[in-house]
């Protein structure tokens, strides 16, 4: 009576190899990009951030591009120390 699942319950969602906040931003790249491009010019920037995004996110864990941009002071993270190293001392 048991049948095999071919689904997996524990992978994070993911669109097209994205993660729906990168795929997002994706979706708008296209729409900001057509205030100065043209129509194909601007899905062409769309397709490119989404290579580029492809690129970079293979092989790492969920949440990388965050953590690195986190580690360059480019964003904060909630429930995470600043990167900058702290010096504790008395004097």
């Amino acid at each position: 009576m048991w049948t095999a699942c071919p689904v997996v319950l524990d992978e994070p969602v993911k669109i097209f190899g994205l993660e729906p906040e990168d795929f997002g931003l994706v979706g708008v790249t296209p729409l900001l990009a057509s205030l100065v491009l043209d129509a194909l010019g601007s899905f062409g920037c769309g397709a490119a951030v989404g290579l580029a995004f492809y690129v970079a996110k293979r092989g790492k864990p969920p949440g990388a591009l965050f953590h690195a941009l986190h580690r360059l002071e480019l964003t904060r993270l909630p429930g995470l120390c600043s990167p900058r190293r702290q010096r504790y001392s008395a004097w």
